[in-house]
């Protein structure tokens, strides 16, 4: 945001696919935060924290008479049949100059019932989200971050996809995820040092997810 968004302050944010609302309180200290959330739990959350200034219940693409300079959908696209119809929605309620913050899950060839589970429709690589994109987006970063764990998670996806084979009436559908603090916090941690290293331009090869910063540039 600090790299690419405009520079003027405060900025008119939205973001869609809000879930619970755990991003609104930093997208606050850049300016007036709108949200958009389908799930009532979501909606729910948000209104009881009133960090957002407007929600907004409806699915994308909606009725809206109003432009930002700033539209995040984090982990949020891939969630979305019609995909290129909602990145359409979203440039044309960009301000000029705005920018689109998005992370989505990498690589079509993990996809697995765990992405069944969490209801996506798809991966991507970052070629085929830039693709997705409106061409008359310019895009000013399109990357992979969460490398330094996509060894280990590739090789628990593994095997937790064999034992899904093997056992398939008594495996999750849903891949497990670390439930003690410790691990939480170890890979917080790890995240963190990567996402320092991305704000100092390095830009990954690989990873568990794309992230996209696109510039909406048309009047």
């Amino acid at each position: 945001m600090r790299e690419f968004g405009p520079g003027r302050r405060p900025l008119e944010l939205l973001e869609v696919g809000a879930g619970v609302g755990q991003n609104l309180g930093v997208l606050a200290e850049f300016g007036a935060v709108d949200a958009n959330e389908v799930s009532p739990l979501g909606q729910e959350a948000i209104a009881k924290a009133g960090t957002a200034r407007t929600l907004y219940s409806a699915s994308l693409p909606f009725e809206l008479d109003r432009r930002y300079d700033v539209i995040c959908a984090l982990d949020v696209i891939e969630h979305i049949e019609d995909d290129r119809a909602a990145l359409r929605w979203i440039h044309d309620h960009l301000s000029p100059g705005g920018i689109f913050v998005a992370t989505v899950p990498a690589y079509p060839w993990l996809f697995s019932d765990h992405d069944r589970a969490l209801q996506h429709f798809r991966r991507y690589t970052a070629g085929s989200f830039r693709a997705a994109l409106p061409a008359d987006f310019h895009v000013e970063a399109c990357a992979y971050f969460n490398q330094l764990l996509f060894p280990a998670a590739v090789g628990s996806r593994a095997v937790w996809s064999a034992a899904r084979k093997l056992r398939p009436g008594k495996t999750s559908m849903k891949q497990p995820s670390p439930k003690s603090g410790l691990a939480s916090s170890a890979l917080e941690a790890v995240l963190r040092a990567e996402v320092d290293l991305i704000a100092r331009g390095r830009r990954p090869s690989f990873g568990l997810s794309v992230f996209c910063v696109a510039r909406r540039t048309a009047a």
